[in-house]
């Protein structure tokens, strides 16, 4: 459930979330990884990788190798390959998978794909993709999937994380949690399916009229080449031999542009975000809440008063983490946990090796019930 934010739970009336709570395992909050967008947080929790690692280190971004650029719907597996997803790991070691969705999931992987794949339709209702999943595994012999939805993501950016628009999909989301526990039920496969529902990032609220930097007043003129991706993160390749210029310029007007202005080498290791190629030589990290374009007007169109992309240490850019099923525990709850401890974990649920990765399977021991 994309854009869903941890807090959403504790704030938002959500009895099928609850009782699935109440049933399995609840993770206060889940720590995703720089930048907390889409594809790259996705790419994350199935491949167990820092972004720096698998490579999707944005929805758009610039290779200086390829010489191209990436957006979201940019499928050559040259792209990907540096990254192996579940349902590659899994269908290698025999085990049916399928993907009903998911950021990566039309890629050829070394000439590998699940068994069951889809385009991305965003048009296919919600429950539709609930009733195919849920046929997968009742009459398809599928033993892992994954299925994804859109919202409530949209509807945080469009209307803001506070609105009660977004306390109204939130509601429509756990209706929608409430009819996969109940086709599972149908089909006599909840008690024997393990169930994760999770999030690839939170949501903050923006001012697009207030709150929006234009680089272009910042750097000098003829000093910049390309902007691969711009937000709450800017990504700025300069000219040849004006990397010096342009840093120096934004650097010391950080406090104006409400931002923090890194070379690429120098971004914190925290962030595990700097030792790929595709990171721009120049990156500026907005203050929550600000956005920075070299092309501010396109946000003053899409009256956006919801966004993400901040550092990943923000409380408002966490997402959830619930799971259930016979190797989970009853009614466990645990305060955190790292998207990318999920790929091990899954692993280890269908009892294949995992790929070399950077998580952690003891950060997700305690949640397993004994001998699993």
């Amino acid at each position: 459930m994309d854009g869903f934010r941890w807090d959403y739970l504790e704030n938002i009336d959500t009895p099928n979330f609850d009782s699935f709570a109440a049933q399995g395992v609840k993770v206060r909050y889940m720590n995703n990884t720089f930048i907390p967008e889409t594809f790259p947080c996705h790419f994350t929790m199935v491949t167990g990788l820092y972004e720096e690692s698998h490579g999707i280190v944005g929805n758009y971004m610039y290779d200086p190798i390829f010489n191209e650029s990436f957006g979201l719907s940019t499928h050559d597996s040259k792209w990907w390959e540096a990254g192996e997803p579940i349902w590659i790991t899994a269908t290698k070691k025999n085990k049916k998978s399928a993907t009903h969705f998911w950021p990566g999931s039309e890629v050829e992987f070394n000439g590998v794909r699940p068994a069951i794949w889809l385009q991305y339709n965003e048009t296919i209702p919600f429950e539709k993709r609930i009733e195919t999943v849920v046929d997968w595994f009742a009459n398809k012999g599928v033993h892992f999937a994954t299925l994804y939805f859109h919202e409530p993501d949209r509807t945080g950016h469009k209307y803001g994380p506070d609105s009660q628009e977004i306390k109204d999909k939130v509601k429509y989301m756990d209706g929608l949690l409430g009819s996969l526990i109940l086709g599972l039920r149908e089909n006599k496969l909840w008690d024997s399916i393990n169930v994760i529902i999770t999030s690839d990032h939170g949501m903050a609220s923006v001012d697009v009229d207030n709150k929006l930097v234009d680089i272009n007043d910042y750097v000098p003129a003829n000093t910049v080449k390309m902007v691969p991706r711009d937000g709450a993160v800017i990504q700025i390749l300069p000219e040849d031999g004006q990397e010096d210029v342009v840093f120096q310029a934004l650097k010391a007007k950080e406090n104006e542009m409400h931002a923090t202005v890194y070379k690429k080498d120098d971004i914190p290791e925290r962030y595990h975000y700097k030792n790929n190629r595709r990171v721009a030589p120049i990156v500026a990290i907005a203050e929550e809440g600000w956005l920075i374009s070299d092309k501010p007007k396109k946000y003053s169109k899409l009256h956006s008063l919801g966004g993400h992309g901040y550092d990943n240490r923000f409380m408002s850019m966490k997402p959830i983490f619930l799971a259930h099923g016979p190797n989970f525990k009853v009614n466990y709850k645990q305060e955190s946990i790292e998207s990318v401890d999920i790929y091990p974990l899954i692993c280890k649920l269908l009892g294949v090796n995992a790929a070399p990765n950077n998580g952690s399977l003891s950060n997700t021991a305690a949640m397993l019930k004994a001998n699993e």
